[in-house]
């Protein structure tokens, strides 16, 4: 029987991305985001703030949910990276140590 390799070439995607690392999945939470931030520039701007004000809410909002949830190389986002930071800080226990003396003497 002939066995062969099979080689899957690296840079297929397997998922439609609009561009690298930015797919569907990371578009839903920027929408929300964005609405939600749209709110709030609707209240700053009723309140009395310029429409400059209202508006770089918005656009800074979009562009750190872009940046915050666009994938890398090693497929982690900003996001997904703090989350394994965390989860790693709550996992990590502390333990006293106390110095005693091997040998029974007083330290």
């Amino acid at each position: 029987m002939e066995t062969s390799n099979l080689y899957i070439p690296v840079n297929i995607k397997t998922r439609f991305e609009f561009f690298d690392g930015f797919g569907l999945a990371e578009l839903a939470p920027t929408v929300a985001a964005a609405l939600i931030s749209g709110i709030v520039a609707v209240v700053v701007h009723a309140a009395g703030g310029g429409m400059v004000t209202s508006a770089l809410i918005v656009l800074v909002t979009i562009a750190a949910s872009v940046m915050a949830l666009a994938k890398g190389e090693n497929n982690l986002s900003v996001v997904d990276q703090t989350k394994c930071v965390l989860s790693f800080l709550r996992e990590q226990r502390q333990y006293s140590y106390y110095y005693a003396d091997e040998w029974g003497g007083d330290a």
